[in-house]
C-alpha cells in the first residue's frame, strides 16, 4: 500500500491581493514549525513560501527583514 500523508490546513494572507487564502500542508511527524513550504496561491496564481503557522516569507510578518 502506498505511503499516505496527512494534510493540515493553513490560513495565510496573500501578499499580492491581501486576501486570506487556505492551503493544505503535508504534515510530517516531528516537523519543525518554522519550515517554509512552496504554495501555489489560489488568490493571485503566484507562488509563496508559507510555514505551518501561516506566515509568508518576505512579508515582514515572518520575522525576516526584506
Amino acid at each position: 500500500m502506498a505511503d499516505r500523508q496527512r494534510w493540515r490546513p493553513v490560513l495565510y494572507d496573500c501578499p499580492q491581493t491581501g486576501h486570506k487564502v487556505q492551503a493544505l500542508l503535508a504534515e510530517e511527524a516531528g516537523a519543525d514549525e518554522a519550515r517554509y513550504e512552496t504554495i501555489n496561491c489560489l488568490a493571485c496564481s503566484g507562488v509563496h513560501f508559507v510555514d505551518a503557522r501561516g506566515r509568508v516569507l518576505g512579508t515582514g510578518r515572518d520575522g525576516f527583514k526584506r
